[in-house]
């Protein structure tokens, strides 16, 4: 999944350890002002910034007294706290599976940079035709979508990492190396305005989103859970969200498997979809449409669904439309303290 080596500092030479509050100081509410909340760690870097090293952090640079010149290059781990921010010790690994594991899934950076045209045009900058080859395989058609390509691009977006411990070749098509073989190729060029821009940033939120997702779903199978999500990404259409989940087994009763969808296109708008699957056959639908029309349309072909199921050999149990926006969910999945990926309680 993370290996230590990618969250701890490069060799070569120790890592820097700072006393919390001691080396750096940083404006009141500077952790507010970037939406972090309390007792969130978040890892920024050390960039010179006008021939002065500055920490860059959510695509916004910080005035940091105290950075050393020999510190360009690192990164520092800080944590919010009473609405600013904190340097912490170097905890690297611990620091950052926590963060991960904790991360909101709210403001995902994905869905915009898959929408249509977006990395296109930006990998079409970098002059590498090999990773614009990567990223038009990675890519679905929604008008020919079928059920051996969307388990291909599920098996992507677990990650290699999973595929090379269970002793099995990693699948080609595997979003986070993609994101970052662009980032390496943008540090590299070293642009200034690409720098300013914070595309970078967006870039390496975006590969901690994968991630997240990714330590999540180990958590979950600790606690004998599932839970995967993924964004798909459509040459045609606008990417598609989706999650799977299901529950701890509990004595007497099978789990129920919910699969959530969330899709817009300027022509149906947003759609959420939520499939519960019970005793391996049995299917409940809902869905979520904001135009009337959609909501007609939807439920004048109910019964179309109801017939591909059924020759599928599954049961269409109810299949409610509903008008307006997804409620929130109740209660979204959180870590319990059963076999946790690693002791956050310190």
């Amino acid at each position: 999944m993370i290996s230590g080596a990618e969250a701890l500092a490069p060799q070569g030479r120790p890592p820097p350890i700072y006393l919390e509050g001691k080396l750096l100081s940083f404006q009141p509410n500077s952790a507010a002002d970037l939406g972090l909340k309390d007792g969130e760690v978040v890892q920024a870097s050390v960039k010179l910034h006008h021939d002065q090293p500055m920490l860059v952090l959510q695509g916004k640079t910080l005035p940091s007294p105290g950075l050393q010149m020999s510190q360009v290059g690192e990164s520092i781990w800080l944590k919010a706290q009473g609405g600013t921010l904190v340097p912490i010790q170097a905890q690297p690994l611990i620091s950052r599976i926590a963060s991960l594991l904790y991360r909101p899934s709210a403001g995902s950076e994905l869905p915009q940079l898959f929408q249509p045209g977006t990395l296109d045009a930006l990998l079409n900058t970098v002059q590498r035709p090999d990773l614009l080859a990567q990223w038009r395989s990675l890519q679905l058609s929604m008008n020919q979508l079928t059920p051996a390509a969307l388990k291909q691009a599920m098996m992507g977006a677990m990650g290699a990492e999973v595929w090379l411990a269970r002793g099995k070749q990693a699948p080609a098509l595997d979003p986070k190396q993609l994101l970052r073989k662009l980032i390496a190729e943008l540090d590299v060029s070293d642009n200034e305005a690409l720098g300013e821009s914070g595309l970078v940033e967006k870039l390496t939120k975006a590969v901690d989103d994968i991630e997240a997702r990714q330590v999540q779903a180990v958590q979950a199978q600790a606690q004998q859970e599932i839970l995967f999500s993924m964004t798909l990404p459509f040459v045609d259409a606008n990417p598609i969200e989706m999650s799977i989940r299901r529950g701890p087994r509990q004595d007497g009763e099978q789990p129920i498997l919910t699969v959530n969808i969330h899709s817009k296109s300027d022509e149906l708008g947003p759609i959420w979809l939520k499939t519960q699957l019970m005793n391996s056959q049995q299917i409940e639908l809902t869905m979520w449409a904001e135009k009337e029309s959609v909501v007609a349309q939807a439920r004048s072909r109910a019964y179309l669904l109801g017939d591909e199921l059924s020759a599928a050999g599954l049961n269409m149990r109810s299949f409610n439309v509903v008008q307006g926006v997804r409620p929130t969910e109740p209660s979204n999945w959180t870590p319990s303290g059963r076999g946790l990926v690693v002791d956050v309680s310190a």
